[in-house]
C-alpha cells in the first residue's frame, strides 16, 4: 500500500484483553503513521493527557501518578482515534488503508467493540479502506455473517489458499543465498512437509536455516529441521489431542493416515457407528481449527499435527 501511494496502518488485536488494551493497540498502530500536517494524532493524545507505552495507554493528571484508563475513557478515546483517517483525508485528500489483524479477538475484549468501530468508520467513504484479517474463520464469520452483529454484510470475504510451493521454495532459497548458505533440495522437502501452511512453512524454514548455519555435517538437514519443529510444537499438539473427544480423535487419526474418516473400515475397527464419525467430522469442519475442506475433501489444517499423529 505504501508503494501504491497510500498510508498503510496495521493494528494487531492478537490476544487483546480489554477495551483499554484495544485502545492501546490502535494508538500504537496509528503512531506509526508519518506525521500529518496538522499533528492531529499528537494533539489528540495531549488533549486526553495520555501516553502510549509498551503496557498500553495510561493517563497522567497534573501532579499525579499515571493510571490506566477506565473502560468508558478508553471507548471515548478509541472512537476519536478511529476518526484519524478522515481527519488526514480532509487535510491532504489521500487514502489510509487500515488492516485490523486478528480482528476476531475483539470479541474477547468486549462483545460491543465491533459496534463502536462500525459506528465510526462507516462514515469514512473515500478517506479509508479497511482490511479485517483473522486466523479463526469461524469467529470471523460470526462477526460478518451473523445478522445480529454490526459488521453483518460489511466486508467481502477472501479465503487465502495454501502458500504456493514454487514461490515458497524460491523465497527460502533467496534467503539462504543471501546468507551464503548452500541451496539444495532440502528446501523443497521442508516446503513439502509444510504443505502450504504459512506458519509451519516459516517454522520449518527457520529450523532448516539453523541447521545449515551451524555448518555441521548433517546427513539429512530437512529431516532434522522437521524433528526440531515437531519437538518445538509437541506440547501444543498434545493440547490439541487432549481437547478432542474420542470420535474426533478417530477422525483426525484417519485423516492423518489418508483413510476415509467416516468409512466402514474406521467404524468397524473401532466399534463406532459411521453416523457418529460423520457428526464428529462435521463438528471439526465447522470449527475450522483442525480440519478444513480442500478441493471438496476434508484434510488436516496443520501438517505437523498429521505427522505427530502418524508417529504416535
Amino acid at each position: 500500500m505504501d508503494q501504491a501511494g497510500h498510508r498503510p496502518v496495521r493494528v494487531d488485536f492478537s490476544t487483546v484483553a480489554s477495551v483499554g488494551d484495544a485502545c492501546g493497540r490502535v494508538a500504537r498502530g496509528f503512531a506509526s503513521l508519518p506525521a500529518d500536517p496538522s499533528q492531529s494524532f499528537s494533539r489528540l493524545l495531549q488533549r486526553f493527557g495520555v501516553s502510549v507505552g509498551p503496557m498500553g495507554v495510561t493517563v497522567r493528571y497534573a501532579g499525579g501518578a499515571p493510571r490506566g484508563m477506565s473502560a468508558d475513557e478508553s471507548r471515548r478515546m478509541l472512537a476519536e482515534m478511529l476518526e484519524l483517517p478522515l481527519t488526514l483525508h480532509r487535510a491532504d485528500g489521500e487514502l489510509t488503508v487500515v488492516c485490523f489483524d486478528e480482528f476476531q479477538d475483539l470479541l474477547v475484549a468486549d462483545t460491543h467493540l465491533d459496534g463502536l468501530i462500525r459506528s465510526v468508520i462507516q462514515h469514512h467513504a473515500e478517506a479509508a479502506a479497511y482490511v479485517y484479517a483473522g486466523s479463526a474463520p469461524s469467529l470471523m464469520r460470526r462477526l460478518f455473517e451473523d445478522r445480529e452483529r454490526p459488521f453483518y454484510g460489511q466486508a467481502r470475504p477472501l479465503d487465502l489458499p495454501p502458500l504456493p510451493a514454487r514461490e515458497s521454495v524460491a523465497d527460502i532459497a533467496s534467503t539462504l543465498e543471501h546468507e551464503g548458505l548452500r541451496v539444495t533440495d532440502d528446501i523443497a522437502r521442508v516446503v513439502g512437509f509444510a504443505d502450504g501452511h504459512p506458519q509451519r512453512t516459516m517454522l520449518l524454514a527457520h529450523h532448516l536455516f539453523d541447521v545449515l548455519m551451524a555448518g555441521d555435517d548433517v546427513v539429512d538437514p530437512a529431516q532434522l529441521a522437521l524433528e526440531r519443529a515437531l519437538d518445538e510444537v509437541a506440547d501444543a499438539l498434545q493440547a490439541v489431542w487432549d481437547g478432542l473427544d474420542r470420535p474426533e480423535r478417530l477422525v483426525v487419526v484417519a485423516l492423518a493416515e489418508n483413510q476415509a474418516a467416516t468409512g466402514s473400515r474406521v467404524a468397524g475397527e473401532h466399534g463406532v457407528a459411521r453416523s457418529t464419525l460423520q457428526k464428529a467430522l462435521e463438528r471439526l469442519i465447522e470449527a475450522e481449527q483442525h480440519v478444513v475442506r480442500r478441493d471438496g475433501r476434508p484434510v488436516l489444517l496443520d501438517p505437523l499435527l498429521g505427522e505427530w499423529l502418524r508417529r504416535r
